[in-house]
């Protein structure tokens, strides 16, 4: 009879990493493909004019670059500050970077209409339609 007085070891147990790995690369190309980029917007503090009857409720899906009139008379054009002389000068360049650019008109109530009357003369000159460039309005709650 034979005695053993050694324990026998058990075996370690294995993790397949080589499965693991798989599995996070899978992961890291859907992670990759279904991610969307979205430009930086700059936000202005303007109080954008209500109507009972136009404007939208929702946001358009359209994405068009934005010429904000602040209440202070600043002029942006896609969040970049212009002189209002030099907005044709401007739109030029941005067309001419993207030819099939869309623009929307972002004004503050207390706008003047001189003002705006130079922002339509911009856009002629521009080649711009003033019937092209719609003003974004907010819907008011009431009815």
């Amino acid at each position: 009879m034979h005695l053993n007085l050694r324990p026998k070891r058990r075996a370690v147990p294995a993790i397949p990493i080589v499965s693991l790995i798989d599995i996070m690369v899978i992961l890291l190309i859907f992670f990759i493909a279904t991610t969307t980029f979205r430009e930086k917007k700059v936000q202005m503090k303007i109080n954008l004019p209500s109507s009972k009857s136009m404007g939208a409720t929702e946001a358009t899906p359209e994405v068009r670059k934005a010429i904000t009139l602040t209440k202070t008379q600043e002029l942006f054009v896609d969040g970049n500050p212009v002189e209002i002389e030099k907005l044709a000068e401007s739109l030029l360049k941005l067309k001419a970077a993207n030819p099939s650019v869309k623009l929307e008109l972002e004004a503050d109530t207390d706008t003047a209409l001189g003002v705006l009357m130079k922002v339509w003369d911009g856009l002629r000159a521009a080649g711009f339609s003033i019937n092209d460039v719609p003003a974004r309005i907010q819907r008011s709650e009431g009815k």
